[in-house]
C-alpha cells in the first residue's frame, strides 16, 4: 500500500534500492543491524510521541519527529520520514488541528513498519 505525500507522489513503505545501495556500500550485515536497531528505536519513538502529543508537549513531540525523518530516510523508509517531517513541521508551528491527523498517520505507519520489518530483514538476508 502506498501513500502519496505532501507533494502527490507516491511514498512507498520501503525504499528497496535505497536499501540495496546500503548494502553495496557497507554489506547486508550491517544493514541488517542498522534494521534491526531501527526497529528498537521505533517502538520507543511511537510511544514518546503518543505521550507528547497527549501530554500537548511539542516541543517533544518535534524532537522524536524530527529524529525520524532523518533515521528513515537514511534506511529508505520513506513513507515514516514523509509523516515524521509532516509532524515535524506541525509540531514546530502548533498547528494542533493537523496533528490530530498527522500523528495518527504517523503512529499507524510505525505500527506498520515494525510489522514489515522481519519481512525486509528477511529480505536482505537472501540478498547476501
Amino acid at each position: 500500500m502506498a501513500m502519496h505525500g505532501l507533494s502527490g507522489t507516491v511514498q512507498p513503505r520501503f525504499d528497496r534500492g535505497v536499501l540495496e545501495a546500503l548494502i553495496e556500500m557497507i554489506g547486508p550485515d550491517s544493514v541488517r543491524d542498522f534494521l534491526n536497531e531501527f526497529g528498537d528505536l521505533v517502538r520507543t519513538q511511537h510511544d514518546a510521541i503518543r505521550a507528547a502529543f497527549d501530554a500537548g508537549d511539542f516541543d517533544v513531540l518535534y524532537r522524536e519527529a524530527h529524529n525520524l525523518v532523518s533515521t528513515a530516510g537514511n534506511l529508505g523508509i520513506k513513507r515514516t520520514s514523509a509523516l515524521a517531517d509532516v509532524v515535524q513541521n506541525e509540531a514546530r508551528a502548533g498547528e494542533v488541528a493537523g496533528l490530530v491527523s498527522s500523528v495518527e498517520a504517523l503512529l499507524v505507519e510505525l505500527e506498520a513498519a515494525i510489522a514489515a520489518l522481519p519481512g525486509i530483514i528477511a529480505q536482505d538476508a537472501s540478498v547476501a
